[in-house]
């Protein structure tokens, strides 16, 4: 396809980028480019072949929960006796099966290949031929990865804490929900949920942009993130991982070899989290404007 014919089926970006951004056409301008990135994006991502396996990743949570839901004590009773231990239960699930396996390796999928995709694709050169800035460029992009990861994994943690009241009827459900803490324990895990979309995407969004090959560094994030427990007090406030704990409901224990630390204020992860974000997304404009296509050694 040629550069012209793929700039013309996108009129948001084929636009003449020459408003200014103190004045409100330009940040109009702005605006509709992100938009119409984003939603180039969320085709590409929703519909194109990657992403079946991040849709059987997310659902995998899920799956274990309905699994649980149905095993049977050996004298016929369910597995989890009362909703408390059903809440113990998801706490475990989620910290080790949908925040460090499902929401990690999903933003890892997503993100990396935002750029790296179109790098495999060839068809990179035509958004950095477009009349758009790059810092839009970089926004567009990580507002699909966000809009993708949050809607998936939000839905695979609100159906799967959901499916585990299964064993005890609708109108527990309810009760514990409306006025219980399940309805408060919710809100907390999609909380960590949005902001992990926010911090692992903008890390891993880098990562696809800085290396050729990204997946070796996601791996030592991982084993980083991994081995926080372990980490000095002040080597814990360069992870992720150390943010989000804060705002889970229920926190497991780390184990006897685990290094104590005192746990951030919600307001501290919160802001922490959002100014990690905002920094590698400056960082990652920075480095896109220098960035140059070479198919060949791909």
């Amino acid at each position: 396809m040629s550069q012209s014919g793929e700039m013309s089926a996108h009129p948001a970006l084929g636009a003449a980028a020459t408003g200014r951004p103190d004045l409100p056409g330009g940040f109009t301008l702005w605006l509709r480019q992100v938009l119409a990135l984003a939603r180039l994006d969320l085709r590409k991502s929703l519909f194109g072949r990657r992403a079946l396996l991040v849709y059987a990743f997310a659902a995998l949570p899920v799956f274990v929960v309905m699994v649980l839901g149905v095993v049977k004590r050996p004298g016929g009773d369910p597995l989890f006796g009362t909703i408390g231990d059903a809440h113990n239960a998801y706490a475990m699930i989620f910290q080790t099966l949908v925040l460090r396996g499902v929401v990690f390796f999903g933003c890892v999928g997503i993100f990396t290949n935002l750029f790296r995709g179109e790098v495999l694709d060839r068809s990179l050169h035509y958004l950095l031929l477009s009349p758009l800035r790059r810092e839009v460029l970089v926004l567009g992009k990580y507002v699909a990865g966000w809009t993708i990861t949050a809607t998936l994994f939000v839905s695979t943690t609100v159906i799967s804490f959901v499916l585990l009241y299964l064993p005890f009827g609708v109108s527990r459900t309810m009760e514990d929900l409306t006025g219980g803490p399940g309805g408060a324990q919710l809100f907390a895990y999609v909380s960590v949920v949005l902001l992990a979309c926010l911090g692992y995407g903008s890390v891993f969004l880098i990562l696809g942009l800085v290396f050729r090959n990204p997946i070796l560094p996601a791996f030592i994030v991982l084993g980083w993130e991994a081995l926080h427990f372990l980490l000095p007090p002040m080597l814990k406030k360069i992870s992720v991982i150390h943010y989000l704990k804060s705002l889970i409901p229920l926190p497991m224990s780390e184990g006897p070899f685990a290094v104590v630390a005192e746990p951030p204020a919600v307001w501290v992860s919160v802001l922490g989290l959002l100014l990690l974000t905002a920094a590698v997304l400056v960082a990652s404009s920075f480095f896109v404007r220098r960035f140059e296509v070479r198919y060949g050694e791909d």
